[in-house]
């Protein structure tokens, strides 16, 4: 592990410390516009996958007590949702919530970098491969081409909850991926984001519209040696296994969409 100063170490801490606030409540003014602007058709879609390629990652040390460094990085995640009242596990959608989870998430204190972008892509009625292309052009990168079979399984039961979520007769569909990849000796976590507008047609159920939709993209790369340096903190989070994590969203138990609109 890499010997850093004294006061390094109480940079550090004190990076952390102002991290693990709580997203602050909006004041009145804001919540009346947020208000304002709720269509009341929104609802949302969460789906989380940890994949690897096998390659070796640095020991456990004191945080050997977690198992692996994807129940470590789960963990991190863990207490992102926390600190922003986010519910992966609920289809029902806040956007209070959603906006602070990614606020926390892009500026987990545990990265050495964080990459994100926003991509334009089109859909349509008869074709999803639009939104598919933009999530394996972030994570070709991060991940192996056999892996990304995995990360389409859950973009499919994510759509499969967006089908069955049942509201108004048009409706937005927030959906968000959550990955973490072991790729090369490196763990990645990354989130992929986006909202799809659906409409309900009698006797067909929902439907995409055609549409163009803003995919956002990020991935930050785990520094293993500022967890260990800071091992006490996270042994003091509350602990959320990697499969927990994976199995923690509403998401998680559907049959994955087998519409052939995903590859066409």
């Amino acid at each position: 592990m890499t010997e850093i100063s004294q006061s390094q170490l109480h940079r550090e801490a004190v990076e952390i410390a102002l991290w693990e606030v709580p997203s602050p409540a909006p004041d009145a003014d804001t919540l009346a516009e947020l208000s304002r602007l709720d269509s009341g058709g929104d609802d949302q879609g969460v789906g989380n996958k940890s994949a690897g390629d096998g390659s070796v990652l640095p020991d456990l040390g004191s945080l050997s007590t977690f198992g692996s460094w994807e129940s470590v990085a789960s963990t991190i995640v863990h207490k992102a949702v926390t600190l922003s009242g986010f519910n992966p596990g609920t289809a029902e959608f806040d956007p209070v919530a959603w906006g602070n989870f990614l606020n926390k998430f892009a500026t987990i204190p545990f990265f050495l970098t964080y990459t994100y972008d926003n991509r334009d892509t089109s859909i349509t009625k008869l074709s999803l491969k639009g939104a598919v292309d933009a999530v394996s052009d972030l994570v070709e990168n991060i991940m192996t081409p056999e892996n990304f079979k995995g990360i389409l399984t859950t973009i499919q039961k994510i759509g499969t909850l967006a089908l069955e979520n049942k509201g108004q007769t048009q409706k937005n569909s927030n959906q968000q991926v959550g990955v973490l990849s072991r790729h090369a000796s490196s763990l990645y976590l990354g989130a992929v984001r986006t909202e799809v507008a659906m409409e309900y047609r009698s006797g067909k159920g929902y439907e995409q519209l055609q549409q163009s939709i803003k995919v956002y993209r990020g991935y930050g790369v785990l520094d293993f040696d500022k967890c260990k340096r800071n091992s006490d903190t996270l042994l003091n989070w509350d602990g959320q296994d990697v499969n927990d994590w994976e199995n923690g969203t509403a998401s998680a138990s559907k049959t994955p969409n087998d519409s052939p609109a995903w590859n066409q």
